[in-house]
């Protein structure tokens, strides 16, 4: 039976045992949705991605969290491309891989140097979506236990995306300061059209982000720093064309340097590149026996639901019921 290789990466630092841990799943062909999401609660990182190669160069990508699936994230595409490059020594010093996602493609540019890898993405243009009322914002922070004044001068939340879309908070400061205070955080910004939100402080040009309990944070987050960057481009704080570095993960031990750029096309943010440097820890053979256990709970799961169903149906309570 074929075992399948998988292998931890650290993202976002050039020094193992910093910057945000990813687990990639090279070969990962006939794995259920639901093996894809029980191996990532069981690898414990921030998000696992799952590769299923179509070309030399290109392959089909699903990512998810200990919780779900996203159609769009950065650090787990950067780690699978420097992972995609190792494994290939016939490919030059700088190679390109096409990752195809749930919504959309984007490319990556790899360079190994040494014993890490320097990744960078094209996330493709940013979306500025609403901008929130003063009364909306002032909402927002009182969930997150923050106030107006902590609100950068002259900015207000505002929700943009490359592909997952944040509700984005511009501080001037207090962003260690911030918890998600509320029970229904997910719902009310949804209600904007975000997905997560991203706290930068702009002074520092730190980020923030996490699970909308409250109770996961992540270490770096490239899908974040790309519309953050798109932000500081487009309201003056950064210039066009040029790389800066934001700053994540240092409250938890873990610092990591986001590198961005943003292009510019007809005097708008055009597309945006964000990299990091990618260093392999560690790689790992998953047994194939464990796979098709995993494919076939979730299919004796199925098998049950609708085997209870059909008897329920056929049961006088059943037939009494609409």
């Amino acid at each position: 039976m074929k075992n399948y290789p998988f292998y931890h990466v650290d993202v976002f630092s050039a020094e193992p045992f910093s910057g945000n841990g990813l687990t990639v799943f090279t070969e990962s062909e006939g794995f259920s949705k639901e093996a894809m999401q029980n191996l990532t609660r069981e690898m414990r990182q921030f998000e696992s991605i799952f590769l299923q190669k179509k070309t030399f160069d290109k392959v089909r990508a699903f990512v998810f969290t200990c919780e779900e699936e996203l159609d769009f994230a950065g650090h787990p595409i950067l780690g699978a491309a420097a992972v995609l490059h190792d494994l290939n020594p016939s490919a030059e010093e700088k190679a390109e891989w096409e990752f195809e996602l749930n919504e959309k493609n984007v490319t990556v540019t790899t360079e190994r140097k040494g014993n890490i890898f320097e990744a960078v993405m094209n996330q493709g243009m940013a979306f500025f979506g609403k901008l929130l009322s003063i009364d909306e914002s002032a909402s927002i922070l009182h969930c997150i236990g923050l106030s107006a004044e902590d609100l950068y001068p002259g900015c207000l939340p505002t929700v943009i995306s490359t592909g997952l879309p944040y509700l984005l908070i511009p501080l001037q400061k207090n962003a260690l300061k911030s918890k998600i205070r509320v029970v229904d955080f997910e719902e009310r910004i949804q209600a904007f059209g975000a997905k997560f939100i991203g706290l930068l402080e702009i002074p520092t040009l730190s980020l923030r982000s996490g699970d909308n309990k409250g109770k996961v944070e992540d270490i770096a987050t490239g899908s974040l720093a790309g519309i953050a960057g798109a932000y500081l481009v487009k309201y003056g704080f950064q210039k066009p064309n040029s790389v800066f570095r934001l700053n994540q993960g240092k409250n938890l031990g873990r610092p990591s340097q986001l590198f961005v750029e943003v292009k510019m096309k007809n005097g708008e943010p055009g597309d945006v590149l964000v990299g990091g440097s990618v260093v392999k820890i560690s790689q790992n053979i998953l047994s194939g026996d464990l796979t098709e256990y995993i494919n076939n709970m979730q299919k004796s799961r199925n098998d049950h639901r609708n085997g209870y169903l059909s008897t329920f149906k056929e049961s006088p309570l059943g037939k009494g019921s609409r």
